[in-house]
Formats: C-alpha cells, structure tokens, sequence
C-alpha cells in the first residue's frame, strides 16, 4: 500500500547523493528538431538552449552500462531532437521509495519527477494541493499536442490519468493504448520443462486437475527431486488459485468490488495447496526460494515446473541448457481455470496505466513549464515514439517491410552486451517513463519461439473484466486503508502460510475469515467501492 511521507527530519537523519551528469551534444548530425524548433530566423547572438533537470530512477540494466542517464544515445539523439538540455537526477540504486519520501520532504524539486504519482499519500490531488506538481490541463492545450491528441483518441487513458476532480498531473508511461489482446501487460506465468512432459506423454496442463497429474507424473514416474518450485505464496497465487476462480487481492464483479481472501472458494485453492505440499509436490522451501535459488534448481535439474517472467525464466533459462544439455526444453502454459477450454477468470496482468510504472510530472519548481512539456510531449509523437522504443534508425534498428526490426547491435551485441544491456543505451521501452511501450517491442525481445508461445497463452484470461482499474483514494480514504492493509497482509501472509504447510488445520479457515472482517477488510472494500464509483463517474 502507498507509503507515507517521511517527516523533514529523515533530510538529515538519511544520506541521499543525486548523481547528475551533463549530457553531451549529439554528435551523429541530428539537426531537426519539433517543429517549435525548426526554421528559427538567423540571429547574430547564439540561442539559448533550455535546461532542465530530470529526476528518475536510473534502471538496473542501464546502471549496468552507464552512470547516467544523459551518457546514452538516446538521451543525446533527445536532446538534439527536442533541442533542450537535460541534466538526469537519480537515486541510490535501490533506494526510490525513500528518496523521494527525502525529496519531497526538503521542497527543493527538480524540474520534472518521475513517480508512481497515482501513489502518492492522499491521492495525486494531494501532491498538486501541497504544492509539489503543477496541474496540466492548460499545458497540455499550450504545449502537448502529441498528448492532448492520444487523450481525445483514446477516452479510458484520458480517464485513467485525470483525478476525481478532473485534474490531469502526468505524462503517462502507458503499456500500450487498450486493454484488449495486448501482450505488454503480460509479463510472467508457467515454466515447464516440456521435455519432461513429452516423456510423461501428456498435454500442457489447463485445469488443477491436470496439473496435478503432471507433478504426480513428474514425481512417480520421472523421479523428479521437485516436481514443482515457486517464489513464496505471492507466486502460488498467481499459478494455483485461478484454478479455482480464487484472487488474493481485490477485483470487480460486474461493477462490485471484492476481496478474494474472504470468498468461500479460497479455501478450495489452499485446500489444493495443502495437496501438494503434503504430497511433496511443491517445493518444501517454496516460502524461502527467491529468484537466485529458483534458477539454481531449475538449472541443475531439480524442477519439473516453477512460476517466473518469461525474459530472466525461459529468456535466460533455455538458452543455457543449450550449452550444457540440448535436451532439455521448456514451455509454458495458460492461467489455470476450473474448466478445460473456459478461460481464467484471474490471472496476473498489469493495467496500462497505474500500477505499470513511474510516470512524469512537472513540479512547481519548474520555471520552464513550457520547456519541460515540450520536452516530455515529445516522445508521444511519431518521430519520440520511434527513439524510444527503438533507438536510432540505420544503428539500433531497420525498417523490413514497413516494421522495425532491432540490429545485431541489440539482439547479438558486437560487444558482448545483453540484450537488454544495449538496448539501455538506445532506447527506454525497456524501463519506463513518460512514453508508450510499442507491443512490437516485446515482440522482439521474446526472441525464442517458447516465450513468443508462452505469451500468447498468458493472454488466454478473462482478467481485463475484473482488474480493478487505477482508482484514486483521498487523503483520509488513503490513511484508513492502509492501515487496514497493512494488518491484512501481514496476517494473511502468515496465514495462508500455515494452511498450505500443514502447520494451522484448514478446519480454522472459517475462523481466518472472521480474523479478515475483525481487520476491517469490509470496510477496505467499500473504501474501494467508492474509489471504483468516482473512477467510473470520471
């Protein structure tokens, strides 16, 4: 749940170093900046060139490479495109959350601060009322053209990024333009070793009831050590529960919002969970296995199925057995549903706006409004979108019949860099920021044809019906829930934890129920009920 404030003295009590570097002038010729630029009279006294600063998370897989922001190609080809100087401010790595609580604090802003806004304590009316960001209706009719056309085009993301009042606050990092049949929003789900199936002679599993089946085959007949390895309860969710139209988090319901920790078929997944924990199923250190420990099972062939992201799961995974055994191969499945041929009611999805990613707003320090909505407008249009999420034409990418196809200096790096490491020096589509990722994108970086297949299926869902959209809470709504929240989560957790391994009978789980509602978890679901209301009355 959002955080709140830190008080001014964590300014003194906390050491936060900005890392800021001077941009370089674009050297490769780029002359032709907006149009605002363009065809300018000749004057005898040289122009001056707006700066601005900029204050962003510097991405792992970018800190990988460079320093700052503003060392990258893209950020040079930007600057000489929008012909406006940009000095990056990052955070400590790792440490986002609290530097911006610190930032916020001292009320000495940069010029534009990328956030989750839709975050912010009190709701994003709270950051324009306190006087943190500016309101951006009015600048979005002066100076975002590009924007102002995608918000009249597109009415859910003009929605999605006004508040209650109606009040537009940023330059939106959106996962696409619609909902529907969009591959951004998809980013994790099963990972099976299909050559372990092929050896069981079984389909890829749909329903709990085959997926059983599989790990039992895996354990009995293939002498897998660990049928089935997973990354806490929060991932056991995301797999198990859909099976049995079973969330832990809240939804929507044909308009009525609902939490699924307190619906009766919740304890019909643990009730499943208990199953293959107790069967020796799942992993017996599935509440401690983290990323690193997941990949050294899975690669010294301990698994026969887990739950991760196709890029660093598959994306990583396959290519490594092809140096050291051929034939292992792996696959992936759809969300789980109750039925066979009936898609999931639940499964894991990202909203296009929201909760996808840190998005930018200009602050009331800003004495260039005009030059920083220029500056963010930009990547909207044709030629910005292009840059970001491609690079440099002729360098990072091709166009092949009308499509741009990334070169070898971003798909096998002449100088040994990932895939994503070089795309870190071209482009941001990657990451995020104040910009639509293009789908053509993923479509590329899922380079195997078992993650292109993976997420075609992980698309198979009914999820977009009841993924609760980016409401907004007000100051006294926000302060209540998330001390609600924040009891439910923790005891949840704990919970849920001791049902799966045996440790609490499942007998108990009525008694769980009563423990949720004594939480308050009623009144978090009218508090959201109402946020829902005023969302769909935008």
């Amino acid at each position: 749940m959002m955080k709140k404030l830190l008080t001014c003295i964590l300014v003194f009590a906390m050491v936060f170093t900005f890392v800021a570097c001077q941009p370089k002038q674009s050297g490769s010729g780029n002359s032709g900046g907006t149009q605002q630029q363009a065809d300018k009279p000749v004057d005898s006294k040289p122009q001056e060139v707006p700066e601005l600063t900029y204050w962003t998370e510097l991405n792992a897989n970018t800190a990988q490479v460079v320093k700052n922001l503003g060392e990258t190609e893209y950020a040079k080809v930007l600057q000489g495109k929008t012909g406006i100087k940009v000095n990056y401010l990052h955070p400590p790595a790792g440490q986002a959350d609290d530097a911006f609580s610190i930032l916020i604090a001292s009320a000495d802003y940069p010029d534009i601060i990328e956030y989750k806004w839709i975050d912010y304590p009190g709701s994003p009316v709270s950051a324009i009322e306190n006087g943190v960001i500016i309101e951006l209706s009015e600048v979005f009719e002066k100076y975002s053209p590009n924007v102002t056309a995608l918000l009249e085009k597109y009415p859910e993301i003009k929605k999605m990024i006004r508040t209650d009042e109606g009040h537009y606050y940023v330059y939106p990092f959106l996962r696409g333009t619609t909902q529907d049949n969009n591959p951004l929003v998809f980013s994790e789900g099963a990972a099976i070793r299909k050559d372990l199936l092929d050896k069981l002679g079984m389909s890829i599993p749909e329903t709990p009831g085959e997926w059983y089946a599989m790990l039992k085959g895996f354990k009995d007949q293939l002498n897998v050590e660990i049928p089935i390895t997973i990354r806490g309860t929060d991932h056991l969710n995301r797999l198990l529960a859909p099976g049995f139209d079973s969330w832990n988090d809240f939804y929507v319901d044909d308009g009525v919002v609902k939490h699924g920790l307190i619906e009766p078929n919740r304890l019909d997944y643990l009730t499943e969970a208990r199953k293959w924990y107790e069967e020796g199923l799942l992993d017996s250190e599935f509440l401690v296995v983290d990323k690193n420990t997941q990949a050294t099972k899975v690669m010294n062939s301990q698994v026969g199925a887990t739950y991760a992201p196709g890029g660093s799961g598959m994306g990583t995974w396959i290519p490594a057995f092809q140096e050291i055994d051929p034939t292992v191969d792996f696959c992936s499945a759809p969300p789980m549903s109750p039925e066979k041929g009936r898609l999931a009611k639940f499964s894991r999805m990202n909203t296009i706006y929201g909760n996808s990613g840190p998005s930018a707003a200009i602050s009331t320090a800003c004495k260039n409004v005009e030059a920083a909505a220029r500056l963010l407008d930009f990547s909207y249009g044709e030629e910005g979108h292009m840059l970001v999420n491609f690079g440099i034409e002729g360098v990072s990418y091709e166009m092949v019949n009308g499509n741009p196809e990334y070169t070898e200096v971003i798909t096998d790096n002449p100088d040994g860099l990932s895939m994503t490491n070089a795309m870190s020096i071209y482009m941001r589509c990657h990451t995020n920021g104040a910009f639509i990722q293009d789908p053509r994108y993923i479509e590329q970086y899922y380079r195997l044809p078992q993650q292109q297949e993976a997420l075609r299926m992980w698309t198979q869902t009914d999820m977009g019906k009841h993924l609760l959209p980016p409401v907004s809470a007000t100051s006294a709504e926000s302060e209540e829930l998330a001390q609600i929240m924040n009891n439910i989560n923790i005891y949840s957790k704990e919970m849920e934890s001791k049902f799966i391994t045996g440790v609490e009978s499942l007998s108990k789980f009525d008694e769980y129920v009563e423990q949720l509602k004594a939480f308050n978890i009623e009144r978090a679901i009218e508090i959201m009920q109402n946020c829902y209301d005023r969302y769909m009355a935008r």
